[in-house]
């Protein structure tokens, strides 16, 4: 398989390279739901932080590190689920993956000190990141690459969406029923999850067995000696979490310079939300009409643009409400046009280890997303300037990147 030629294919032949019938297709809804496993329980918990912590006699630092250590077993977990579903194919991996987070959150729910609740935590992301690997594999086993690129878009806006709607649900279930009532919401949820994807989700990928972990490592090689891997790897991680140093930072930009309360700050967010909704409707619809090379491109440049208005803001003096949320708002909108694109290329590189792609895709993107949340924190007395120097850098990086991608061999 080419490494660039899903790019600008006629609508007929790239539906032809769908790796199996879509008859045996799972309904789109369970894709949504084992993809949410992974994104949804680390959104969700973030209202109880305070509740947990008076509870278990722990400071907010120490709390603080529940959320820390879910994102680092997400990255890591990714790159574990990936190679193993191409091994013993994706439903066992999956149906293993969800039975551990299902008891983890259970764990987590009678968590009796913070050591334990972390440890629940940490096999709750191992778990759960099995849904946020999987679900994209196994889109891509089921799909053609214009497909593929509308149902990615459709995965990245439910995901959206419920990241703005979990931090809600977890409050109402703090403020009603405590804390523990997330874990054991998150556990019950997981389990009636895991029963549809018994009935409802066929193996999508022939096993191969054969499989080494020799072999992992060298799929992991030729992933990253692949140009179009790792332009699409790269210029996706910085497109789609270079946006985290604007979320790292907006707490102490909004509500301590700006005085917005916390009603108005969570209606900031959901504006955000309908951004990077709008600019994912719109890569589903420009799937096939415009070629992703340019859908790509296209989209750092909005990015640069973005963040070129917030220096030019903050250089003028007219750092305001509207001067940093108009321009974020643009930012989100090309994160989401982007988003798509970038994943579907990464994994169309090789159709012969399309888990593992997926998973190192995830893991990176985690990866960049947690240096932009810390180069936030680089200029502490005024997180305003590491904002805009990271977002600057990330839209840099993002059009080098998908410049650099190999151009398809039709327009060559």
């Amino acid at each position: 398989m080419s490494e660039t030629g899903h790019a600008d294919a006629t609508a007929t032949d790239i539906e032809a390279r769908a790796a199996v019938p879509l008859l045996l297709a799972p309904p789109f809804f369970m894709l949504v739901c084992i993809t949410l496993c992974g994104t949804f329980p680390l959104h969700v918990f973030i209202p109880a932080l305070p509740s947990a912590a008076h509870d278990l006699g722990a400071s907010t630092s120490s709390i603080g590190a529940t959320i820390t250590l879910y994102v680092i077993g997400l990255s890591i977990g990714q790159l574990v689920y990936g190679p193993l579903s191409d091994r013993y194919g994706r439903r066992p991996v999956l149906l293993a993956g969800l039975v551990l987070f299902t008891l983890a959150s259970l764990g987590a729910a009678i968590a009796p000190t913070l050591e334990a609740l972390e440890f629940a935590r940490v096999a709750q992301a191992f778990g759960g990141c099995s849904g946020l690997v999987l679900g994209r594999a196994i889109a891509r086993d089921v799909s053609g690459a214009i497909t593929l690129i509308r149902r990615l878009a459709s995965l990245s806006i439910a995901m959206a969406a419920a990241t703005a709607i979990a931090p809600v649900i977890g409050a109402l279930l703090v403020e009603h029923l405590g804390w523990r009532a997330i874990f054991f919401a998150l556990s019950a949820v997981n389990a009636t999850v895991l029963l549809c994807v018994w009935f409802t989700v066929p193996e999508t990928r022939a096993v191969s067995g054969h499989h080494t972990l020799a072999r992992y490592l060298a799929g992991y090689a030729r992933l990253l000696r692949s140009p179009a891997f790792v332009s699409h790897t790269l210029g996706g991680a910085s497109a789609g979490t270079g946006i985290y140093a604007f979320l790292s930072a907006s707490p102490f930009i909004l509500e301590s310079h700006f005085g917005l309360s916390g009603a108005a700050f969570g209606c900031a967010y959901g504006v955000l939300v309908v951004g990077l909704a709008c600019g994912q409707t719109t890569a589903k619809r420009i799937a096939g009409k415009v070629p992703a090379r340019t859908a790509l491109i296209s989209s750092s440049l909005i990015m640069a643009a973005a963040a070129a208005s917030l220096v030019v803001a903050y250089a003028a003096h007219e750092w305001t409400v509207v001067t940093v949320m108009a321009p974020m708002i643009v930012m989100f909108y090309a994160t989401g046009l982007s988003s798509p694109f970038a994943i579907s290329g990464a994994l169309d590189v090789d159709a012969s280890v399309v888990g593992a792609a997926a998973g190192l895709y995830g893991s990176l993107q985690m990866g960049y997303g947690a240096f932009c949340t810390a180069a936030a924190g680089f200029w502490p007395d005024n997180p305003a300037v590491s904002m805009i120097a990271t977002l600057a850098l990330s839209s840099a990086i993002a059009w080098l990147s998908f410049k650099s991608a190999p151009r398809p061999l039709s327009a060559k």
